[in-house]
């Protein structure tokens, strides 16, 4: 039936009504039970409840069947949630909703620092050495005696060879008025020895003993290691950036881990019309005498120096090929990382100065930053609180 019946005790006629199914009423002036009227509940739970229709029933809206009261109360409350839910869901943005399901990227990220960033330009040189000699013969003769051998060192005043010069020795042996043992000691008498302008290292042996030589032939070669400098042919367009005295940082393959200290000496005031270069000529301390003549290196001068500026690793500069911006990924309080265009200024040893577009402290983004999304939840498993200023390795400080 369509219609909802209520009733009180005073039920005397015969059952004419048939409600289904049977339910546990609450009225007033009722008994709360099932079935409480036993001259009209006579049947079971599951079976049709048969009461009269025409004594005690009543439609009264605040006799109401306890069961449909809790379904409306818990479907009333089902709604409140949510509708509550909904609120709370539809007041975050697409973007927010996004996040909070995405799951977190792991990150490596470092804190904004200030420091020291240098202007560098960068060129290649060759080692030469300023005190260079080639001990020539200065008579044809024939070396008796080559008492040095490549690599050995000399003093000054040194005997490197010893020299007959033929016209002597045939003077002596055409002479019949020199008897032979006297022929033996003029020939002693005339041999020339070859000695050392200054102390150095042999670096050429060109003859060999009882060889014979012209006048003017290249005996030995002898270099002092210790006025070694470097010549650096600089391109013409940054000749107005360098001065005599300008810092130059050396790197020698030989020596991956070391950088050397020079500076500017003289600077050529012609430029080679084959390569468009200024020779420049840099001197630098080799007290050990471990750099050698002819060793190749690549050279950073400093030009200028920014101090106390904002640096960040170079790992944390992308760049954008459609826009031709650079940024950096920049991770917030809220573990979101935002796309922040910077401009930069000097590059030096991995780590590159901002010009602008961050504070110092900020967190940015070194690993894990490459096609990251604007917007992205990332989780910081690296932080370093402060990045760690520029150091030179000096193997030696300049005289």
């Amino acid at each position: 039936m369509s219609d909802k019946f209520y009733w009180t005790n005073n039920i005397k006629k015969k059952p004419e009504v048939v409600l289904h199914p049977p339910l546990r009423l609450r009225g007033r002036g009722t008994q709360v039970g099932l079935c409480s009227i036993d001259e009209i509940c006579n049947s079971t739970r599951n079976s049709p409840l048969v009461i009269p229709a025409k004594t005690g029933i009543q439609r009264r809206k605040d006799w109401i069947p306890h069961q449909v009261r809790n379904d409306k109360m818990n479907v009333f409350i089902v709604l409140l949630f949510f509708l509550f839910a909904g609120s709370v869901f539809s007041s975050c943005s697409p973007k927010q909703q996004a996040q909070q399901q995405a799951p977190q990227v792991e990150v490596k990220a470092v804190q904004v620092a200030r420091g020291d960033v240098n202007h560098l330009i960068q060129a290649t040189g060759r080692v030469d050495v300023l005190k260079k000699v080639e001990i020539n013969s200065p008579v044809e003769g024939v070396v008796t005696e080559l008492l040095v051998k490549e690599g050995d060192f000399v003093k000054r005043g040194g005997i490197v060879a010893k020299l007959r010069p033929i016209e002597a020795e045939a003077a002596v042996r055409g002479s019949t008025a020199i008897s032979g043992v006297k022929k033996q000691y003029f020939l002693r008498l005339g041999i020339l020895s070859l000695t050392s302008p200054f102390n150095g290292y042999v670096s050429k042996r060109y003859v060999s003993s009882n060889a014979l030589v012209q006048a003017n032939a290249p005996i030995v070669a002898v270099e002092d290691l210790s006025s070694t400098y470097l010549h650096v042919d600089l391109p013409s367009l940054y000749l107005e950036q360098v001065k005599i005295g300008d810092t130059v940082l050396i790197h020698f393959l030989s020596f991956p881990d070391d950088v050397f200290n020079g500076r500017i000496a003289t600077i050529n005031p012609t430029v080679s019309q084959e390569t468009q270069t200024v020779a420049l000529n840099v001197s630098f301390p080799n007290k050990s005498q471990e750099i050698k003549d002819g060793m190749f290196a690549v050279v950073d001068i400093v030009s200028n120096t920014h101090t106390n500026t904002l640096v960040v690793p170079k790992d944390a500069i992308l760049f954008d090929p459609d826009t031709g911006r650079e940024y950096i990924m920049v991770v917030g309080q809220d573990s979101i990382a935002r796309d922040v265009t910077v401009k930069t200024g000097y590059e030096e040893d991995g780590k590159v100065e901002i010009l602008s577009g961050l504070n110092q402290g900020q967190l940015v983004i070194t690993q894990g930053n490459y096609a990251l999304a604007d917007g992205t939840a990332v989780k910081v498993v690296k932080k370093i609180q402060e990045s760690k200023p520029i150091q030179r390795t000096n193997n030696e400080e300049n005289d």
